[in-house]
């Protein structure tokens, strides 16, 4: 019998929700949050059908020569083969047909007359535009930077992402019809306001670039992280013979402990409130930093940095746990013992990012408590 997948159509169709009408779904498609015809997938790769593979995969994104890399895939987590052996790899074979497979051109709705502003290049904004303008409708995005691709382009660094991989995703964007007006900053160059009197609609998919800043003395020897990830992929300056902490548990502490490491850093400090079964990077990179010789210091608190004979002495407190209200202030109980103090040349601040409130400018907008933008949970409007 030929195999029956989560979702078989004889033909490729590009829905709104990943798991609409879903009569059955596989573990792997469930967990996959862009709903990935995975199986389908694999079956195609497996009979050298890697062009129509790949046309499965551009259904439901863009970009998979960008998540064939850098998604964490909880897919393979799910995996049915784990039960026998180990789980398929997924995240390779989704990177391999990006690579190899044929493009397929999606032919558009027919012309709708309605156009449709989108605020951002990320991978958000950009996925919002291709989709938009298969329906029909006229797209024109808006981007601050130069060039476009949001953090994937900017701050993801190139031994994980190469940059041409993003421009080739990116580029078919536009090359489909979508308008992109980059070094347009919403809110400076041209208002919110001007864009919803203008465009039948408008997407705001802005991203997280405002970088929050631990509220600690010294703060300002603190060095932002994405700020600095951005310069290490253009400037690439030698860290050798350096020591460098990073505040935070995330994967953007991770991506520069990572950089720290290629860019000859002696020694590759990582201090995080998470403990060691509650980190918020994969599994597989906690293990790979340990590979490499990044120490980890779990269930602590950044305490205080200061300079001190021309390098940077940093502190920080073991906790025995902490929770955030809803408003996101951290409320923390100390452990007992002395705090962590060590030297550092360069101290990397990754405690998280927030909104830029620049596209904002003029326009009344309802708030949630932790200070973003409320919406519709149904329709994000």
């Amino acid at each position: 019998m030929p195999p029956i997948y989560s979702k078989e159509w004889n033909r490729i169709t590009i829905q709104v929700r990943g798991d609409h009408r879903q009569g059955r779904t596989s573990p792997c498609e469930h967990a996959c949050p862009l709903g990935n015809g995975i199986q389908q997938m694999h079956t195609l790769i497996a009979a050298g059908e890697t062009g129509k593979a790949l046309a499965r995969l551009h259904a439901r994104n863009p970009f998979p020569g960008i998540t064939g890399r850098v998604c964490p895939h909880p897919c393979e987590t799910k995996c049915n083969r784990a039960e026998y052996d180990e789980p398929v790899a997924i995240h390779a074979l989704e990177r391999f047909a990006a690579d190899t497979g044929h493009e397929t051109r999606f032919i558009p709705l027919p012309a709708s007359g309605k156009r449709v502003a989108v605020v951002g290049s990320g991978p958000a904004g950009l996925t919002a535009a291709r989709f938009t303008a298969l329906l029909g409708h006229a797209v024109t995005v808006y981007e601050s930077a130069p060039v476009m691709g949001g953090v994937p382009r900017h701050a993801v660094p190139d031994f994980r992402l190469p940059k041409d991989v993003v421009d080739r995703e990116t580029g078919a964007i536009v090359a489909s019809g979508v308008q992109v007006r980059t070094n347009v900053t919403v809110g400076r160059d041209i208002t919110l306001q001007s864009l919803l009197d203008t465009y039948d609609a408008t997407i705001l998919a802005v991203g997280l670039w405002k970088e929050r800043r631990l509220d600690i003395p010294g703060k300002e020897h603190l060095v932002p992280a994405v700020g600095w990830l951005k310069r290490s992929t253009l400037e690439r300056q030698s860290l050798t013979g350096k020591t460098v902490v990073i505040l935070g548990g995330g994967g953007v502490a991770f991506d520069c402990a990572f950089t720290a490491r290629r860019l000859n850093a002696d020694a590759v400090h990582i201090v995080c409130l998470e403990p060691t079964d509650a980190m918020r990077a994969p599994a597989e990179e906690v293990q790979q930093a340990l590979d490499e010789g990044i120490v980890i210091h779990n269930s602590h608190l950044s305490h205080a940095v200061a300079p001190e004979g021309g390098r940077l002495r940093f502190e920080a407190r073991p906790v025995t746990s902490f929770s955030f209200d809803e408003t996101g202030a951290l409320h923390t109980e100390f452990a007992p013992g002395d705090p962590l103090c060590m030297n550092a040349d360069l101290v990397i601040c990754a405690s998280g990012l927030q909104t830029d409130e620049t596209p904002l400018e003029g326009v009344d907008m309802a708030r949630t408590p932790r200070g973003f933008v409320a919406v519709d949970p149904v329709s994000f409007r």
